[in-house]
C-alpha cells in the first residue's frame, strides 16, 4: 500500500474515533449570541476556521513571493539569452578568422 493512503486510512480513523468519543452537548456563547451543538462539531468548525484564517493571513506573502519568483525568472531568461548571443557572436568571430 502507497504511503499516502495509510496515512488517510489512520487520519480518517483517528477522525471517527476523536468523533465518537466527543459527542457530548456544549454550549458557546459570543457576545450575545449562544450556540449549542456536538463537542466534535464545535471543535472541527474551529480547526476549520484557523485553517482558512491561515491561508488568507499567508496570502500576501504567497502573492509576493510568486512576483518575486516571476521577476527572476524574467532575468534569468533575459540572461540566458544575452549569454547565447555572445556565444553566437564568438562563433562567427572565431569561423572569421579562419576563412
Amino acid at each position: 500500500m502507497p504511503f499516502p493512503l495509510i496515512a488517510t486510512l489512520a487520519l480518517l480513523f483517528l477522525t471517527v474515533a476523536f468523533s465518537l468519543q466527543n459527542d457530548q452537548t456544549v454550549s458557546i456563547t459570543f457576545f450575545k449570541w449562544t450556540f449549542e451543538g456536538s463537542l466534535v462539531l464545535v471543535l472541527l468548525t474551529t480547526l476549520c476556521l484557523g485553517i482558512v484564517i491561515h491561508i488568507l493571513a499567508s496570502m500576501p506573502a504567497r502573492i509576493r513571493k510568486s512576483k518575486e519568483i516571476a521577476e527572476l525568472n524574467k532575468r534569468v531568461m533575459e540572461l540566458e539569452g544575452a549569454q547565447q548571443s555572445d556565444v553566437s557572436r564568438a562563433q562567427r568571430h572565431d569561423t572569421s578568422y579562419t576563412n
